[in-house]
């Protein structure tokens, strides 16, 4: 859990300066989102002002969205909504508890078939998915696949269409992407097969780097808002 700054007393000039304002305006907020809700009080209001991306973003002289953005592991993902794209992503649920996604939402939830995905364990709602997506969804809840099923279903391009309560729609897509390893977990790294995610597949050695470690390209989720 990120601690954006220690104290009040540690902040300097410009920002403390803004303290008074960014408590009105915090508050302002969450009562806004919550309204009387006690369980979204609870999910939304960090007491602990320290921990809070939004107060920290007050404090920074920047204002509120004007709705709560996705998040990206419990915390505002502020990034995905005003800087250009595409963001690598690492972490996408297609499923849980070994059932399609949507298909398990549909149990616990009592409520019609949901198409979703988690998105850095933000639900996100799917609004199209193309052929490739469809035969890698197949085999990935098979459960029975290799590194060689992976590595040719994710060069077909497999993308979805998303989007996160009344936010702009955004396409979650297949692109290389550089990353780096020790030379020691090479080998692991090469054969690895990702259960979950399929977030490294296709994976080459590019060379060696003066650090001593070694630069793979890879394939990798990428999502972008849609124009």
């Amino acid at each position: 859990m990120p601690t954006f700054f220690q104290s009040k007393d540690s902040l300097p000039p410009d920002l403390l300066a803004r303290w008074d304002r960014a408590v009105i305006e915090y508050n302002r907020v969450l009562r806004e989102v919550c309204g009387d809700s006690e369980t979204k009080g609870l999910f939304f209001y960090n007491a602990t002002r320290e921990k809070s991306a939004l107060f920290w973003r007050l404090l920074n002289g920047k204002e509120p969205l004007p709705m709560p953005p996705p998040t990206s592991f419990s915390y505002p993902w502020y990034e995905i909504i005003e800087e250009p794209g595409p963001h690598r992503v690492g972490d996408i649920g297609f499923s849980a508890y070994g059932k399609p996604l949507g298909q398990h939402l549909t149990t616990i939830r009592g409520t019609d078939m949901e198409d979703r995905l988690f998105i850095h364990q933000c639900d996100w709602t799917v609004l199209s998915h193309n052929a490739a997506a469809q035969a890698m969804l197949e085999t990935l809840h098979g459960g029975d696949f290799t590194l060689d099923d992976q590595n040719r279903l994710m060069a077909a391009g497999p993308e979805w269409i998303v989007q996160y309560r009344e936010w702009p729609v955004y396409r979650l897509f297949v692109q290389r992407y550089r990353r780096q390893t020790l030379p020691r977990f090479l080998n692991d790294t090469l054969r690895l097969v990702d259960k979950g995610s399929w977030s490294w597949t296709n994976t080459v050695v590019i060379g060696d780097r003066e650090n001593g470690g070694i630069e793979l390209e890879s394939d990798g989720w990428f999502l972008e808002k849609m124009a």
